[in-house]
């Protein structure tokens, strides 16, 4: 009775609207509920360098007993052949895979650990970690590498991490539109096309990055791929040494009088999210014990990049703090001039070939030692 004098006492186009907005919110709630309870048991083919090296690992995910995970620095940085070589030489036979993933920050390659945990691999002993706390800004949100590890829990993190962080407060704002635009992809299940869209004006890969590499090389050299193997790298070198070489030089001298360590004292640059993520990992490598019967090592590491390009306040806090068992760091230009110097970088935050050669034998002597 009462709702027939509602229906009678409202007009009828706002009852329809009301009962259309009703409809829709229950479509997006349906569909968010869909991708989320029921997602797909293989990895989309449209995420580019991502896709194939995850799929190439689970063929050969029993072959490994070493993986590499983090951002670009790890991707163009850690050469897994050196690697080998150089633990060989030491005594230890290993086998590694480099699975960094361009921009990925601390949230993303958490969603991806658990992805290759659960493959189970039999052999995997130790996960090398590159932690990338403070990078949340995305260039091509609805590109699908972005929207595939969106789900509402990475994105609540990444959330976190951003209201944290001590960028300012227009590039916060522009994290959290991006990011929110992300996860809408994803619950909607419409990411899986959004690179149709990212094509027609751009000529980039299915994961928003250009076309730059070559995916036969990729699997050939582990999942390493050099910044110098790029088709566009002399482009990208003139503009370093153009535009950024002299304001490179002007931060490492200002980084080896220890002008950042100064900066870092003041407290502002304090992530306790962050902390709690990189402690989420190691519980979570932990835990795999439990389910694989197999124990693998967390081994975290720094890259040679300056404080003011990667903030490393996180991951060290949660060394000192004893959530982390390993830390290798090769944060100091003082110790490691040569990783530093103009001869063996790509940019201000990435090393060449030759620097990631480097890089990969000091990471790799380090580590002898420590076992």
């Amino acid at each position: 009775m009462n709702v027939h004098i509602w229906q009678k006492t409202i007009p009828k186009p706002v009852f329809m609207f009301v009962y259309s907005i009703i409809f829709i919110l229950a479509l997006i709630s349906t569909a968010g509920l869909i991708n989320t309870v029921l997602p797909s048991e293989n990895t989309p083919q449209n995420l580019g360098d991502i896709s194939i090296k995850l799929q190439y690992f689970a063929k050969h995910k029993d072959d490994y007993n070493v993986i590499f995970m983090g951002p670009s620095t790890t991707y163009q940085g850690v050469v897994p052949k050196v690697f080998n070589e150089v633990m060989a030489a030491h005594g230890k036979r290993v086998k590694s895979f480099n699975f960094g993933i361009m921009a990925a920050n601390v949230a993303e390659i958490d969603f991806y650990l658990q992805k290759i945990l659960d493959l189970k691999p039999a052999n995997l002993k130790w996960i090398f970690l590159d932690c990338l706390v403070n990078s949340f800004i995305e260039n091509s949100p609805t590109a699908s590498k972005n929207v595939y590890w969106h789900t509402p829990l990475k994105t609540i993190e990444n959330f976190h991490l951003i209201a944290e962080s001590n960028y300012t407060l227009k590039s916060r704002i522009i994290g959290f539109y991006a990011n929110f635009v992300s996860f809408l992809y994803r619950w909607l299940g419409i990411g899986y096309f959004s690179n149709f869209w990212q094509q027609q004006g751009n000529k980039l890969q299915p994961n928003g990055l250009p076309t730059v590499v070559s995916n036969d090389r990729l699997l050939e050299e582990a999942g390493y791929y050099s910044m110098d193997w790029m088709k566009d790298h002399e482009k990208q070198k003139q503009v370093f040494q153009f535009n950024y070489l002299e304001s490179y030089k002007k931060r490492l001298k200002e980084a080896k009088s220890g002008v950042f360590e100064q900066k870092d004292t003041s407290g502002q640059r304090f992530n306790s999210y962050g902390i709690k993520m990189i402690k989420q990992i190691v519980a979570r490598i932990d835990s795999s014990e439990k389910v694989s019967k197999n124990k693998i090592f967390p081994i975290f590491f720094i890259p040679p990049v300056l404080e003011d390009d990667v903030d490393h306040f996180p991951i060290i806090k949660a060394y000192e703090l004893g959530y982390i068992p390993t830390l290798f760091a090769f944060n100091d230009p003082n110790a490691f001039a040569a990783l530093y110097g103009i001869d063996s970088r790509a940019d201000g935050r990435h090393l060449n070939h030759q620097g990631a050669q480097e890089f990969t034998r000091l990471l790799a002597a380090e580590f002898s030692q420590h076992l």
